[in-house]
């Protein structure tokens, strides 16, 4: 079938040779059956797919950046806005952590301001391979906890496809099983049926001994582990140049409509050697193509599978990079043009249709390769990170601050990265925590310091996101290729997420007030929903043996009481005040996150009604009777003094207090004993009170207690 087929012919080829393209079947004579042919990854062309950036690309109607760099070309972003660094945790944690700016309490996300994070050189890694030594993955492991990538060998046709397991979560990998030995690929995705697509460039010899008429093709390859033992046992292999004319695949998502349909996007890159345009490596403006899986057959579904961008339409420059966003919108990295485009979903069904004519960001420097988009991933809650190329280059979150769903502003995550200047072989991912994951040094040694190239040893690198708010901790060597001079890495996915949710949102405060922050030292409310997965239990007893754990900026919090939309924590002292991540998890698996603020004090008295107001709880402490309201004004001839219970006022002292409008003497303010969190105050009963006298607590630094709760004196 030749390239100028009409489209509704190319689909009807494709139907039919998703039919004949098992890799086990036999060979057929037939023009389908070059679906089936053993292609290989063209390594030595991806080695050569280095863009250089200019404001006028040689490629006939080339799509342009929307701002020159010329223009911009004494422009350097500044340092993300940072607030002091505060320690969080006990002294002996490393104050990896900031204080920051709160983020919005609600669905949308807000910049944080924060330091950035680093990565962790393997300058004390020894040169053989981390991974060598990985024991092996355990079966039932869920594959949205293992991490997929491909490691190519840059000497031979012998690439894997390596599957990598976190099992104690410090982000470095502890168990390895490789899924095949087929050759590796330039990108992979795993669906949420558990199949993995594969994509690469292979060279087509087009049937014949003469290597001039030889043509690169972009290639997709539907792996499948069909008894779950992580190891490939069937396979198809589709010819995407035949079916849509795509010159090449570098990079491929999958994703889940509405309806429940699998589907995969897949990009040629549109590779252009500004400065020789004969380069026969050069390629038309990239192509992207949805490919929408059809149960009955275990292939494609023709009549729903389509081109979003034509190759040769020049509505793109480069598209080396895919990202889908949770509200079904697909984002492409377009190192050329310095934009992250974004391909619709108009119709609602989570499956992207339609490309924008503008870009979802256009980034605001250009002066060098800093802000050109060599990879693009996105969150749940859809903050995207993107990269560039360079040895000391940036993660970059970037942010829908207003709701328009396009991107508005950006926030360095980490800086020092090391990535190689490839549209090819890269790799961006993120875990269902939020944990971002990078390809770095992808060539090796391939890339060679002496042709301005980074070295180094091809590696993953891991950093944790706990609030998944972009605001990133300093990173972690997650895993080493096997041979830093003989191999490459390239594509990150992991497996979906089938059992549990997205990760839901919470809110912190006071336990006592059930208004404002909690305070370090005091007990504090979580709220959300699906927090325990069911669980219900009022101790910490309880709590352990649902597997219900909190930790506040990666501290434990003990959990006191808890149900599915609440639980009740004790806010470890030695955290301090300032913003920190909150995060829930049962079994290991997180339920909920965000980031809270954590104040020195918020006084909250305890109410019967336990909704922070009402009546107070408190007991008569005149002669230790410890006996409940209603409180005589005065006990054996002297005024009552009473003990009011709550929580947060103990790093602001002294207290003040005024009941029924009148100030009252306190004899006591601090800790109640026996009970981390609790605080007590005992105070005298004012002269001519009497009824429901309400009672105000304020701290030495200003803090207030809730109005409306009272106390009965008769």
């Amino acid at each position: 079938m030749s390239r100028s087929t009409p489209r509704a012919l190319a689909l009807a080829a494709l139907a039919a040779a998703l039919c004949l393209s098992a890799a086990d079947s036999p060979r057929r004579a037939s023009a389908q059956s070059r679906a089936s042919k053993h292609f290989a990854p063209d390594t030595r062309g991806a080695l050569a797919a280095r863009q250089r950036l200019t404001d006028a690309p040689a490629r006939p109607g080339a799509r342009l950046p929307q701002r020159t760099r010329a223009a911009e070309a004494s422009a350097r972003r500044a340092a993300s806005p940072t607030t002091e660094r505060k320690k969080r945790g006990p002294a002996a944690r490393p104050p990896q952590s900031p204080t920051r700016a709160r983020a919005a309490a609600d669905a949308k996300t807000t910049a944080p301001l924060a330091p950035t994070a680093k990565p962790l050189a393997p300058t004390t890694a020894p040169l053989a391979s981390t991974a060598a030594r990985l024991a092996s993955v355990p079966a039932g492991t869920p594959l949205s906890r293992l991490l997929h990538v491909s490691q190519l060998s840059l000497v031979s046709s012998d690439g894997t496809h390596e599957q990598f397991l976190d099992r104690d979560g410090d982000l470095q990998a502890d168990e390895r099983a490789t899924f095949d030995a087929d050759g590796g690929s330039f990108d992979i995705a795993v669906g949420r049926s558990g199949a993995r697509y594969e994509v690469f460039t292979a060279i087509d010899d087009r049937g014949t001994g003469n290597t001039s008429d030889d043509i690169p093709t972009g290639v997709l390859v539907v792996a499948l582990d069909t008894n779950g033992d992580f190891v490939r046992d069937t396979s198809a292999t589709f010819d995407l140049g035949r079916d849509f004319g795509l010159p090449s695949a570098v990079s491929v998502v999958a994703g889940t409509s509405r309806a429940g349909r699998e589907f995969v996007v897949v990009s040629s890159s549109g590779f252009f050697n500004d400065q020789d345009p004969s380069d026969p490596r050069n390629e038309d403006s990239p192509g992207v193509v949805l490919l929408v899986r059809d149960a009955s057959t275990g292939g494609f579904d023709a009549t729903r599978s389509r081109r979003l961008v034509t190759v040769g339409d020049n509505r793109l420059f480069n598209a080396n990079g895919l990202a889908l966003l949770p509200t079904g919108d697909l984002v492409i990295a377009d190192f050329q043009s310095n934009e992250l485009r974004i391909v619709r979903d108009t119709d609602g069904d989570l499956v992207p249709d339609t490309l924008d004519p503008v870009a979802f960001y256009n980034f605001p420097l250009s002066a060098d390769a800093e802000d050109a988009p060599l990879d693009v991933a996105a969150n749940s809650r859809g903050v995207v990170f993107t990269h560039s190329v360079g040895n000391d280059t940036r993660l970059l979150a970037v942010y829908d601050t207003d709701g328009d769903r396009r991107a508005d502003t950006d926030v360095i995550a980490v800086e020092g990265l090391s990535v190689d200047n490839n549209l090819v072989l890269h790799g961006l991912t993120l875990a269902r925590d939020g944990a971002v994951y990078v390809i770095e040094d992808a060539l090796g040694e391939s890339d060679d310091p002496a042709d301005g190239g980074n070295g180094g040893i091809p590696r993953v690198d891991a950093f944790a996101d706990p609030a998944l708010n972009g605001v990133l901790r300093d990173g972690a060597l997650y895993v080493l290729a096997d041979d830093e001079f003989t191999q490459a890495y390239s594509g990150l996915s992991f497996g979906v997420e089938t059992l549990l949710p997205p990760v839901g949102r919470l809110t912190v405060t006071n336990s006592a007030s059930l208004r404002g922050d909690a305070a370090h030292g005091s007990l504090a409310s979580i709220g959300g929903s699906g927090l325990t997965r069911g669980a219900a239990g009022s101790t910490a007893e309880q709590a352990a043996a649902a597997g219900l754990r909190v930790s506040i900026e990666g501290v434990n919090a003990p959990v006191l009481s808890f149900s599915d939309t609440q639980v009740h924590v004790y806010v470890p002292q030695e955290l301090g005040a300032g913003v920190g991540s909150v995060v829930v998890s049962v079994g290991g698996n997180v339920t909920a996150a965000d980031d809270a603020s954590f104040v020195k004090a918020n006084p909250g008295i305890f109410t019967h009604a336990q909704t922070g107001a009402g009546e107070a709880v408190a007991l008569l402490a005149s002669g230790m009777s410890y006996t409940p309201a209603p409180f005589p004004r005065t006990f054996g001839g002297t005024p009552s003094v009473v003990a009011l219970i709550g929580t947060g006022w103990r790093n602001s002292l002294p207290v003040s207090v005024q009941i029924g409008g009148r100030p009252a003497t306190v004899q006591f303010a601090g800790p109640s004993g026996g009970f981390n969190g609790l605080d007590q105050i005992n105070v005298v009963i004012p002269a001519g009170v009497s009824g429901a006298a309400a009672v105000n607590v304020t701290t030495a630094d200003g803090a207030t207690s809730r109005a409306g709760v009272f106390i009965t004196v008769q």
